[in-house]
């Protein structure tokens, strides 16, 4: 393990995520002081072309992540079909996603691996998605001190992910993708001492799922 100077956030995203992305891409500045590493749900085969789209919408510098690729702020790191993706020691690494691995889980695995390497230095965005990948990674990344953001379900084209982020975890931030990506820049523009969690900065982006 080994914390970085600058915040590394995991971006969870599955069916609906691709406009999510765009939206929430389009908030960030080019000098955050931050990288971000974006997990999506892929076909074994399919070749994605989510780098050059997210590219489109955002002044951040976005790559395809390749084995033992060093995180520098900035950046947007988007992972590759049929693999799954860990961090150790601020570096990304894959390994083939395994035959057996019917049921897509390469947000909570990466969102895990995040907690384990970067404890209060992880971010975990949860955005639009089918079933329930990201919420036992993104609890992971709550008890081990880093912040989780999720989408509004109600903004989503699917919202089980969101959903099943919610109500296991307990989400710093419950937003729509575009103010979920202005919210996460005030957040990282923060000095260490400020207080990132107070009641009165949290509130901002609660909402009642019973509402």
């Amino acid at each position: 393990m080994s914390q970085q100077d600058f915040r590394i956030v995991g971006v969870g995203a599955s069916a609906g995520g691709q406009d999510a992305l765009k939206s929430f891409f389009s908030q960030i500045p080019a000098d955050v002081n931050a990288a971000f590493v974006v997990v999506t749900h892929l076909f074994r085969d399919f070749k994605s072309a989510l780098p050059s789209i997210i590219s489109r919408f955002t002044s951040l510098t976005v790559s395809r992540v390749e084995n033992r690729t060093r995180l520098q702020p900035g950046n947007v790191y988007v992972m590759p079909e049929d693999v799954l993706m860990k961090i150790d020691s601020g570096v990304l690494m894959l390994v083939p996603r395994p035959d057996n691995n019917h049921v897509n889980n390469s947000i909570d695995v990466f969102f895990e691996s995040l907690a384990e390497d970067q404890r209060s230095n992880a971010i975990a965005v949860v955005l639009s998605g089918m079933g329930s990948d990201g919420s036992d990674g993104a609890l992971a990344v709550f008890k081990a001190g880093g912040d989780v953001l999720v989408q509004d379900p109600g903004s989503t084209k699917f919202n089980s992910m969101p959903i099943a982020t919610i109500l296991k975890d307990h989400p710093d931030f419950i937003l729509p993708p575009a103010e979920l990506g202005a919210k996460l820049t005030k957040m990282i523009s923060l000095k260490p001492s400020d207080p990132r969690r107070s009641p009165s900065f949290q509130q901002e982006g609660r909402i009642n799922l019973n509402s």
